[in-house]
C-alpha cells in the first residue's frame, strides 16, 4: 500500500513539474522574435556607425577608429547570434567606452555620441 502511495505521489509531482515548465515555455519570448529585434537594432546601430560626424583634425584616422566602432557592432551582432550573449553585451559595452574615448577626444561630435551610446543600450536591452 505505501508503494502505491509513493508512485502517486511521484506522478503527482512529475505532473505538476511539467505543467509549470510548460507554462514557463509559453511565456517566454519565441528566439526568432527575440532574433529579429536584435537583428534590426544591431542594422541601427551599424548604420549609425556608419554615418557619424566627425570633429577631428585628422579625418582619416578618425574614420578607422570608426571602422573600429563598426567591427565591435559586428563582432557583438556574430556573438548574439551564436548565443553568446553575455560576450555580446562586453563587446557592446567596449564599444560605448570608445564612443566615450572619440566624444572627449573632439573626434566625433556630442550628437553622434549620443546616438550611438543611445543605439548600444538598446541593442543591449
Amino acid at each position: 500500500m505505501s508503494n502505491v502511495r509513493v508512485t502517486v505521489g511521484i506522478s503527482v509531482l512529475l505532473g505538476l513539474t511539467l505543467t509549470v515548465l510548460l507554462m514557463l515555455m509559453a511565456t517566454a519570448p519565441a528566439p526568432a522574435q527575440t532574433a529579429a529585434a536584435c537583428g534590426v537594432q544591431f542594422t541601427a546601430l551599424q548604420e549609425d556607425a556608419d554615418e557619424v560626424i566627425i570633429t577631428g583634425k585628422d579625418a582619416e584616422k578618425v574614420e578607422k577608429e570608426c571602422k573600429g566602432l563598426q567591427n565591435l557592432v559586428a563582432d557583438a551582432e556574430y556573438l548574439a547570434s551564436i548565443g553568446k550573449t553575455s560576450d555580446a553585451v562586453k563587446k557592446l559595452s567596449d564599444f560605448t567606452v570608445k564612443v566615450d574615448q572619440l566624444e572627449t577626444a573632439g573626434r566625433i561630435s556630442a550628437e553622434s555620441a549620443d546616438l550611438l551610446r543611445s543605439d548600444a543600450q538598446a541593442t543591449i536591452g
